[in-house]
């Protein structure tokens, strides 16, 4: 008996094809076994018996159109598989279903083969769940690097991310997550920004939080929880757009884990979206970090890459607006940029890396360059009706009080100039 498996990926319904009586199908292009199971719920064996033939291949619907290479000789760790992409040498064949060894590694992918898989077992009600790959190319495009299903009612959350690899590598390291079936991610980003290192300065290294840190100059991490309620796809790519060897990488997740920020409990439907901006900001602009236009949630983290002419940026007071239409000023949230990132006096103390907030790097060399993270876990930041976060480039003072941050117009601080920001603010919505 063949059935036809359904999933949604990439804006298109893709066919997953497999035959029940055996627990083979044929997994989608480009991803592993591991992948593959993780999708149906189920586990991934790692053996696939071929009894040297072709038959595993047109009972799942496939048509071998050319000659197979080696003689169908088994050669590689992503075999028995089909080459479904024609831009391939070897496209049209099937590879590998002769010969076949007592082990098919589930992890293995190779862009441009469906490989035959083995599923089996129920897996969606684990206890504890995630992958880790040694040593893998990163791919140049968007490749699934874990997958996984979880029974209907349950919840579970995503716990630990961690990659290294040579420095171009890591440096052009992409990660999403697509949380219940999302098309596009709730979560999209490069882990030295998603931990608030700007222009990849590893320098510090090794520091860390019980969130965030860099265990080498080479190597990030983060424990985010990140809630599901149905399923989880994380991918990976370099922005390079070419495959970098010696990519290393371990996510993990656990069932029906609660979420607590600050004394405030997370719901289990909620969903953890990651706002970015990247621009070019003028003097004296307002820029939404934050941007919920409605509904409950809870302000978790941010991080602020700035490159500018002079240190006049600092000056920029953090503002938050809840209910989202609340006029100025609404909640003032720091008198100043680096009194938002627990310092003072322009980080006249240099760098540091402390548990809810840090400046990771500042080069004055040509202009300034500079970044920093912000943990709102001891003093949480909970809002219904939306959430605006708002960040000045540069501030005023106004002629009469003299007091900055409670006025639109005044006398401008110092000499903000154009600046570029990268900003990531990580918020619970629900």
């Amino acid at each position: 008996t063949v059935s036809v498996l359904y999933c949604q990926e990439s804006n298109k319904m893709l066919a997953l094809i497999g035959a029940v009586s055996t627990g083979y199908v044929l997994g989608q292009q480009g991803d592993s076994c591991a992948v593959t199971c993780g999708r149906l719920g189920k586990s991934c064996i790692p053996k696939v018996t071929t009894e040297d033939s072709t038959t595993v291949f047109s009972t799942l619907g496939v048509n071998c159109t050319k000659p197979p290479k080696e003689g169908g000789d088994w050669w590689a760790p992503d075999q028995p598989s089909f080459v479904s992409d024609l831009t391939d040498p070897n496209g049209g064949e099937c590879l590998g279903y002769k010969h076949v060894p007592d082990h098919s590694p589930c992890e293995s992918h190779y862009w441009s083969v469906r490989r035959i898989c083995n599923c089996g077992g129920d897996n969606t009600k684990r206890k504890h769940f995630g992958t880790g790959h040694s040593g893998i190319f990163l791919p140049g495009n968007e490749t699934s690097l874990f997958e996984h299903t979880i029974a209907p009612g349950s919840n579970a959350v995503m716990t630990h991310f961690w990659a290294t690899c040579t420095k171009d590598c890591i440096e052009s390291t992409r990660i999403r997550y697509y949380i219940d079936g999302e098309q596009t991610p709730s979560i999209d980003y490069s882990p030295n920004l998603a931990i608030g290192v700007g222009f990849n300065d590893t320098s510090l290294a090794p520091w860390g939080t019980k969130w965030v840190g860099t265990g080498s100059d080479k190597a990030y991490f983060h424990n985010f929880k990140i809630p599901f309620t149905k399923s989880v796809r994380v991918t990976m790519s370099s922005t390079t757009g070419k495959n970098m060897p010696n990519f290393y990488v371990i996510v993990r997740g656990v069932l029906g884990a609660k979420i607590e920020i600050g004394g405030i409990d997370v719901p289990p439907t909620a969903k953890l979206q990651l706002q970015k901006v990247e621009k070019t900001v003028q003097p004296l602009e307002w820029v939404n970090i934050t941007n919920v236009p409605t509904g409950s949630g809870l302000h978790f983290a941010s991080s602020l890459v700035v490159k500018s002419g002079t240190l006049n940026f600092l000056e920029g007071c953090y503002h938050s607006y809840t209910p989202y239409d609340e006029p100025f000023p609404g909640n003032l949230l720091s008198t100043g940029t680096e009194d938002y990132f627990d310092s003072a006096w322009y980080f006249d103390s240099g760098r540091f890396t402390m548990p809810v907030s840090g400046m990771t790097h500042l080069n004055q060399t040509n202009g300034v360059t500079w970044s920093a993270y912000r943990f709102h876990e001891m003093d949480a930041l909970p809002f219904e009706d939306g959430l605006r976060v708002v960040w000045r480039n540069g501030d005023v003072i106004d002629p009469v009080s003299k007091t900055k941050c409670y006025t639109e117009t005044g006398i401008t601080v110092g000499h903000p100039t154009v600046g570029e920001i990268i900003s990531y603010s990580w918020v619970y919505v629900w």
